[in-house]
């Protein structure tokens, strides 16, 4: 008989949509391939993940050609020149950008993208800072404000502005970061129309979220020479598994693509920089990075650049700094990216 009064202790594992996520989740990761035999394997894995990402980022050719001023100059000290460029997206929508550039002039210089992390402007110290040693050492660095933050900032909180645009693009079938990833390759296009620009020589890092956009450009775009995420390289599943359980997730959606694991996880997307030259640093202890995705990157980074013969072009890096491009990143990567891009 049953008595409609009783009350039933509810059940955090019966009624918990996370959990039953999450197994869902653990599942679809345990089935996507981990061990490629050969490199002809991976090379037909690695167009279908391509083709795949292409289509759910989306990616899409610009073809509007209207041009992308130079708004204003500015002389760093003696030796550097900071240029704000309004870089041409379409329709009129336009992206604003710093350029750092040595004043010295020379032949056609290697470039570096340098793309902010989280609710973080171009403008941000950290930022600047990197870009100043990058184009003290002969290069160019340029760095872009993403949607909701620095002079794209539509409301005082970024994070309901991001939220905003991550709302309308999913409406458009669009990802956040796949909007981010067309913004890179925006200003991509845009290095090379400049004639103090090596096409050939370009290069991309990220830090935090920046690291994510970093790697998904660099897997839809091979133009980019080299590359190097910063605090910024874990995998979906243990986001997913760990990450939520402990601090609660990322924020927001922004950082997400959606049916990304029909495809494959992070360390799929970060396997195709190979055989490219990669560098990876991530903290010791970071809550939101955690280190089983970590270690499940590098082995599979590892075994894939081992198929291309290109070992030695394959580096990870564990430090103990503060969440940021701090000086001890800034003195590795530089002198990094210059070896790897001819700039030395």
């Amino acid at each position: 008989m049953n008595d409609t009064n009783t009350v039933v202790p509810q059940n955090g594992a019966r009624y918990s949509a996370l959990r039953h996520l999450q197994e869902k989740v653990a599942a679809r990761c345990a089935a996507l391939p981990w061990t490629f035999e050969s490199l002809q394997a991976w090379n037909a894995y690695r167009e279908r993940l391509v083709c795949g990402l292409r289509t759910i980022l989306p990616v899409w050719d610009l073809t509007d050609a209207r041009p992308s001023p130079v708004v204003a100059e500015l002389a760093l000290g003696a030796d550097l020149t900071l240029e704000a460029v309004d870089v041409h997206f379409e329709a009129g929508f336009c992206i604003p950008v710093h350029l750092y550039r040595p004043r010295a002039k020379a032949g056609p210089r290697a470039a570096v993208l340098v793309c902010p992390g989280y609710s973080s402007p171009k403008n941000a110290p950290e930022i600047a800072d990197l870009c100043i040693a990058l184009a003290r050492a002969g290069m160019i660095a340029v760095t872009l404000d993403y949607d909701g933050t620095g002079e794209r900032a539509e409301r005082p909180d970024s994070a309901t502005a991001i939220n905003n645009v991550c709302a309308a693009a999913a409406l458009l079938g669009m990802n956040n970061v796949g909007l981010r990833v067309m913004n890179n390759l925006a200003v991509l296009k845009y290095l090379k129309t400049r004639a103090d620009v090596d096409a050939a020589r370009i290069g991309i890092t990220g830090h935090c979220q920046g690291s994510i956009v970093t790697w998904f450009t660099a897997a839809v775009c091979a133009e980019f020479a080299a590359v190097a995420p910063v605090q910024g390289v874990t995998s979906y599943e243990a986001i997913i598994l760990e990450y939520c359980n402990r601090q609660g997730g990322w924020s927001g959606i922004s950082p997400y693509v959606y049916g990304m694991l029909e495809y494959g996880d992070i360390p799929h997307v970060l396997a195709c920089t190979a055989p490219r030259p990669l560098w990876v640093r991530n903290n010791i202890v970071d809550p939101h990075w955690p280190y089983s995705g970590l270690a499940r990157a590098k082995a599979l980074c590892e075994q894939i650049y081992a198929l291309h013969g290109a070992g030695d072009r394959c580096t990870f890096h564990l430090g103990h700094e503060p969440h940021q491009y701090a000086p001890a990143v800034i003195n590795d990567l530089v002198p990094w990216f210059a070896r790897m891009l001819g700039a030395a």
